[in-house]
């Protein structure tokens, strides 16, 4: 089953192709945010977090492969899958990608059919394995997977369990919209009750210790939340 409402990051700086690319995946049901060099790309990444990137091999500036290797050389994006889609058809680019850290490679021109299918496929082998990182960052704020640390601009916050997987959640559907039962199946479970109040309530209480970034948790009527980059 094809996973949807993905964030995926477009290194691309044929314009033209970049807009096909972003066109096909909003259709598919994701959030495509396009770049036409790397360097823009990481410049994002510092405060984004995206669910998989997409990149050209020949880019003005830094290559798609130096991207690679930055992108795969730090911790807090290591985690995150690339494919490179390029025209460049020969072996050994396509094997240097792969060692460098790409974790599919796709020569344009390719089908819309196939380009998604691959996307999907490693989505859903990312999903399944519970590929998630040790260390998710958005911009002042900082969470640690290992240690159950958060830390606000510099500063340790005490969350409890259930508030660090509220924050968890919001920072990986960034500009989502989230309902209430979603919200209390992946926060407190299946088998839990949490009603709404419920899930207000300790809203509420994360909020009071996010400092500047409460505001980034807004209500949406009759539905749920979302969390918008302030």
């Amino acid at each position: 089953m094809p996973i949807s409402k993905a964030k995926i990051l477009i290194i691309e700086d044929d314009e033209n192709i970049s807009a096909l690319v972003c066109g096909l995946l909003t259709e598919a049901g994701h959030f495509p945010i396009a770049f036409t060099d790397a360097n823009s790309a990481l410049e994002w990444l510092k405060d984004h977090k995206p669910e998989l990137i997409i990149s050209d091999m020949g880019l003005p500036g830094l290559s798609g492969m130096q991207f690679c290797k930055i992108l795969k050389d730090d911790p807090v994006t290591a985690s995150i899958p690339l494919i490179m889609l390029t025209s460049v058809r020969d072996e050994f680019h396509k094997v240097e990608s792969l060692k460098t850290g790409a974790d599919d490679y796709i020569v344009k021109p390719c089908s819309n059919n196939e380009l998604l299918a691959r996307i999907d496929a490693l989505l859903r082998r990312c999903y399944h394995q519970g590929k998630t990182d040790k260390v998710l960052v958005s911009g002042g704020l900082t969470l640690n997977f290992d240690t159950g640390d958060v830390t606000v601009d510099g500063e340790k916050a005490d969350l409890l369990p259930k508030e660090f997987a509220l924050l968890a959640m919001f920072l990986r559907r960034e500009e989502r919209i989230l309902e209430y039962a979603f919200i209390a199946e992946a926060v407190w479970g299946l088998n839990a009750i949490a009603t709404r109040d419920t899930i207000k309530v300790t809203i509420h209480r994360l909020k009071s210790k996010l400092g500047r970034y409460a505001d980034c948790i807004e209500p949406v009527t009759g539905l749920g939340y979302k969390w918008a980059d302030k």
